[in-house]
C-alpha cells in the first residue's frame, strides 16, 4: 500500500486516550479551506505566479486549496467576484474602480503589477509610433478592459483629438485577430497578452504604453468583496501571502517557473 505525505497523520505530543479495547483514537487533521480565484484572461505566462503558488504548495501550507479559472477580460471579473462565485479575482485596477463606482462591493487587497502594461499597439508596418499618429486611424477596444477604461486619461495626457480617432469595440478574443487580418490599424491591449502572440506569428509591433505618457497607475490587483476582508481577514492574508510567495519565486527562478506553469496548464 502506498502512502502519501499529505494523507499521513502525524503523531501529537500529547497522549491519546484509548478505548477499552486498547485501540488509540484516530488523529484528526483540519481540511484545507477551498478557495476559488479567477484570472482576468487566459492562463498566460504573465500569470504564472498563481500556478507556481499552487504547484509549490505556497497556499497549501497556509491551509488553503485554491482553484484557478481563466478569465474573459477584467470587466468580466467584477460581477462574479461581487456575486460570490469567486472569492478572489485578479483584474486591472482601473476596471475595478469603475465597477466599485457603479455600486459593486469590491476592494483591492494587493497589487501585483506596479507598472501598467496597458497601451495601444499596432503592426510596425503602419508606422504608428506616437499618439498623434492615431488620429485618422481605426483603433479597436474591448470596453471591459483596462486600456479602454484609461483611454480618456491617455487622451488628456497626450492632447490628441479623440474625435479624430475612429474607435470600434469588440470582444477581447477578436482583438488580436482583427489586427493581424488588418481590419483595424491599432488596438488597446496588455503588452503581455498581445506581444507574444504577434511575435509567434513573425510580426513586429509598435507599442505606446500609457505609463510612458504620464498615465501612471497600478495595473493588476487582487480584489475581493469588502465583506470578505471584513469577515475573513485571515483568509485574505493567507491567500495574498501564498500568491506573493509565488510571485517572488517567479522573479527569482524564471526558468523553473516556466516549467511549473507548463505542467499546470
Amino acid at each position: 500500500m502506498k502512502f502519501h505525505r499529505r494523507s499521513f497523520l502525524k503523531a501529537t505530543a500529547g497522549a491519546v486516550a484509548s478505548t477499552g479495547f486498547g485501540i488509540g483514537a484516530p488523529a484528526v487533521t483540519r481540511a484545507a479551506t477551498p478557495v476559488k480565484m479567477t484570472l482576468p484572461w487566459l492562463p498566460l505566462g504573465t500569470f504564472s505566479y498563481a500556478f507556481v503558488a499552487s504547484k509549490m504548495g505556497f497556499w497549501e501550507k497556509r491551509g488553503l486549496e485554491v482553484s484557478i479559472d481563466r478569465g474573459f477580460g477584467s470587466g468580466r471579473v467584477c460581477v462574479p467576484v461581487d456575486q460570490g462565485q469567486y472569492d478572489f479575482g485578479v483584474l486591472d485596477l482601473a476596471v475595478m474602480m469603475n465597477c466599485a463606482a457603479r455600486g459593486l462591493d469590491l476592494v483591492a487587497i494587493a497589487g501585483i503589477w506596479p507598472r501598467s502594461p496597458v497601451g495601444i499597439f499596432s503592426l510596425k508596418e503602419y508606422g504608428i509610433s506616437k499618439p498623434r499618429d492615431l488620429e485618422g486611424q481605426t483603433v479597436a477596444f474591448d470596453v471591459g478592459s483596462g486600456d479602454f477604461q484609461l483611454w480618456p486619461a491617455f487622451i488628456k495626457a497626450t492632447g490628441i483629438d479623440d474625435k479624430k480617432v475612429n474607435k470600434v469595440t469588440m470582444d477581447a478574443a477578436a482583438l488580436i485577430k482583427a489586427l493581424v487580418e488588418k481590419q483595424v490599424k491599432a488596438e488597446g491591449n496588455f503588452f503581455g497578452s498581445i506581444a507574444p502572440s504577434l511575435w509567434a506569428q513573425g510580426l513586429d509591433i509598435n507599442s505606446m504604453l500609457y505609463e510612458d505618457y504620464g498615465v501612471k497607475m497600478f495595473s493588476n490587483v487582487v480584489a475581493c468583496k469588502r465583506a470578505t476582508i471584513e469577515r475573513k481577514p485571515d483568509l485574505c492574508e493567507a491567500f495574498v501571502g501564498g500568491l506573493m510567495e509565488g510571485l517572488k519565486y517567479v522573479y527569482l527562478n524564471p526558468e523553473k517557473s516556466v516549467a511549473l506553469h507548463l505542467e499546470s496548464v
